[in-house]
């Protein structure tokens, strides 16, 4: 782990946290980040960045360094933002973030009007507008964008990172055709304390915004938890719901089941290990309890 100022080691009470996974983007982050830092130096402030070997020892590092920071600046996608805001979480404590983009989709930066490039980026956050965002929380964990599971999420699961590269989001819908009859339905219940419903899903997505994989996807706007989810799949539906997921009304498709929710908890009922995707990582299995935490969190926007 490494946890460095600028400053030759000495230890300064922190203002700004410089978050990123170094080994993303080719090293694309580490300039980035390096180009940050100096320029809030400049203009003052103490900074850090902080590097760790993996994801369980950066989010314990994010969480003892929240009681030293002004703020926390993201470099990188949905995935590494949700490392931050996992951290958040289980601390129970929040600080603003600056997101500065860097993932293959982006999907948070696209919803809420995050310049893609890296200046504009970092001149929103000198900018110091904060707007209180509302995110997910499942099993101790953030989810920032949005939760999945079915036969689409295995499909996912199966994607290396270096087709992802490669072929981008091409990609998942390919392996989707492919194995559309490999694939099958779970019988599922999804309830809360107000309603119980069960069902069968060959793929569900809960979303924390009207956005997924960069495009509005939902005509509705309300805060809360989206569920949207296909009973089965043929290939003769493929064209209605790229249709309905491209023109920003996918609700409208009668074939979908689809509702608004605050806090849920999801089960299989035939005994089939399901696992789950979280803002394009892999999650917990089922069951899991997902609820809604309003105004989580301040952004730089």
């Amino acid at each position: 782990m490494n946890l460095d100022n600028g400053n030759g080691g000495k230890a300064m009470c922190q203002k700004y946290i410089i978050f990123f996974n170094p080994r993303a983007g080719d090293g694309k982050a580490q300039k980035i980040a390096d180009d940050i830092q100096k320029r809030l130096k400049i203009r003052g402030q103490d900074v850090a960045q902080l590097v760790a070997g993996g994801r369980t020892e950066a989010i314990q590092m994010l969480i003892g360094e929240l009681p030293q920071a002004k703020a926390v600046i993201c470099i990188g996608g949905d995935g590494s933002l949700n490392a931050v805001l996992t951290a958040f979480v289980r601390a129970k404590k929040s600080v603003p973030v600056g997101l500065i983009p860097n993932g293959t989709v982006n999907n948070f930066a696209q919803k809420w009007g995050i310049p893609l490039d890296q200046n504009k980026a970092f001149a929103k956050i000198m900018e110091n507008n904060l707007h209180s965002v509302g995110i997910g929380k499942c099993a101790g964990q953030a989810v920032v964008s949005s939760l999945a599971f079915g036969s689409l999420a295995s499909i996912s699961n199966d994607v290396r990172q270096s087709e992802k590269k490669k072929y981008g989001l091409a990609v998942y819908g390919f392996n989707a055709v492919k194995n559309l009859r490999k694939n099958h339905s779970y019988k599922t219940e999804f309830y809360n304390d107000v309603f119980s419903m069960p069902a069968k899903v060959w793929f569900c997505l809960i979303t924390t915004t009207d956005f997924v994989g960069g495009r509005r996807y939902l005509g509705t706007r309300s805060d809360g938890l989206h569920v949207t989810m296909l009973n089965n799949m043929k290939f003769s539906k493929l064209l209605n719901y790229g249709y309905f997921a491209l023109t920003g009304n996918l609700r409208k498709s009668t074939t979908l089941t689809s509702f608004d929710v605050k806090k849920l908890i999801i089960k299989t009922t035939d005994g089939k290990l399901t696992g789950t995707r979280i803002d394009g990582d892999p999650g917990p299995d089922l069951p899991v309890k997902i609820e809604w935490l309003p105004n989580f969190v301040s952004f730089f926007m």
